[in-house]
């Protein structure tokens, strides 16, 4: 009897340990918009569960995220350290996107343990110079209309009329 209340014990103490999870999870982190791609959002690391089975090819990754994105992706460090980094397949504006990002980050081992837990991007506002549209932006301005060092006005050199007075 006193074996079998022992290996009661054990089980409870190893079904305790058998978390797999995801550490520095849930957590907030920033991207300044227009990031290229590669740049770090975020490092996280997996601890393994009590059977120390190896995380499953593949995983960690985003399984959902709100708004829908592919911005974001899970990349393999080492070991079990991995980072979410900007994708470039979409445009991080600040002034025209959506600002906040609520990425699912799920992992699953070989026996099946899984974990889920969300990252919060924020998207950060970069000052940025304006940019001009059409003949603006090509440095091509013209006018249309000259001051007459006489006091008149007069059309654009390449027109037909002119009156100064």
């Amino acid at each position: 009897m006193q074996d079998a209340v022992t290996l009661l014990v054990f089980l409870g103490a190893v079904a305790v340990g058998e978390a797999l999870h995801l550490v520095h999870l849930p957590a907030t982190s920033n991207v300044a918009e227009n990031s290229p791609p590669g740049t770090t959002v975020h490092a996280f690391s997996v601890n393994l569960s009590a059977s120390l089975s190896p995380v499953i090819p593949g995983f960690p990754q985003i399984i959902n995220s709100s708004p829908l994105t592919e911005a974001f992706r899970v990349n393999w460090l080492s070991g079990t350290d991995f980072q979410v980094v900007t994708t470039g397949k979409e445009r991080l504006d600040f002034e025209t996107g959506p600002n906040i990002f609520d990425l699912q980050i799920y992992v699953r081992d070989d026996v099946g343990v899984t974990d889920l837990q969300v990252l919060t991007v924020q998207v950060t506002d970069v000052n940025e110079p304006p940019q001009f549209q059409g003949n603006l932006a090509k440095g091509k301005v013209s006018w249309g209309v000259h001051c007459s060092p006489h006091g008149g006005m007069r059309e654009d050199p390449g027109g037909q009329s002119t009156t100064e007075k």
